[in-house]
């Protein structure tokens, strides 16, 4: 079935799924597939290999992993930069000085608290990421809240029984949650067995939960299920995505699409 889908974003999205579904794929056949001049498709492969998602070869292109098991955060932090940022700046338009306010870990999550630090809003912030609280610190009308438990190096943020136990103690305004992939069935998926717990009861203790998803993460799963997609009440992405909108129609998830344009 042809897509005529002519956003970049959206048509490499569907590009990188035909080549997950069939393995190694041609040019020519993803030019049929995607209805796109072949012009398009290498310029597509070549921006999706060098963003470290595929394998671009002589003539075409095999699929890697969406993120490699504990991924380096550094690493994370260089992809997708105009896309999180674009993400960020819609998701702190939500916030409302007074709120208690949870942010899990992520490069995603990271531009959040950029955005967030820039505010004058008087908020409370608990969170399990190093990095985020080191940033939101820098703004006196910020309490930050820094989860303890055992802390790991390839996302700078602590997990297990204490991180949860503090979690359980807080009844948060919003949960402002990322997340390695989401399944249009299953909702927030992760990787790491801490992230995964840390992030699901988040959004229990929350009164509203927002996922920050990139689009290239959607419609695919990570190791572990954490958050229902029937639990999110908000989620916010950059581009158009005609599966997941029915989705979250169905869900009654209300849907942001960021002001992001691909170049």
């Amino acid at each position: 079935m042809r897509s005529r889908e002519r956003n970049p974003i959206t048509r490499r999205h569907a590009l990188r799924k035909e080549i997950a579904l069939r393995g190694a794929v041609s040019v020519a056949e993803l030019s049929s597939l995607l209805n796109a001049s072949p012009a398009t498709i290498r310029r597509d492969l070549k921006a999706l290999d060098e963003e470290g998602v595929l394998s671009k070869g002589y003539g075409g292109a095999s699929i890697r992993p969406l993120r490699p098991a504990e991924e380096a955060l550094a690493v994370r932090q260089r992809k997708f930069v105009s896309e999180k940022q674009a993400i960020a700046k819609a998701a702190v338009g939500l916030i409302k000085s007074g709120d208690t306010v949870f942010l899990n870990d992520g490069s995603t999550i990271l531009e959040l608290a950029r955005e967030i630090a820039l505010t004058d809003l008087e908020i409370f912030i608990a969170t399990p990421a190093v990095n985020i609280a080191e940033i939101l610190a820098k703004n006196s009308n910020i309490t930050v809240c820094l989860l303890g438990g055992l802390l790991r190096q390839t996302s700078l943020a602590t997990g297990g029984h204490f991180a949860i136990s503090i979690v359980n103690q807080i009844n948060a305004d919003l949960a402002f949650l990322s997340c390695d992939a989401f399944s249009l069935t299953d909702g927030m998926c992760f990787t790491h067995p801490d992230d995964a717990a840390v992030a699901a009861r988040m959004s229990v203790k929350a009164t509203r939960t927002i996922g920050l998803v990139h689009i290239a993460k959607i419609d695919w799963k990570a190791r572990i299920s954490s958050v229902p997609v029937d639990a999110i009440d908000t989620l916010i992405t950059e581009a158009q995505h005609p599966e997941l909108e029915s989705r979250l129609l169905q869900a009654n998830v209300e849907m942001i699409v960021a002001g992001f344009k691909a170049e």
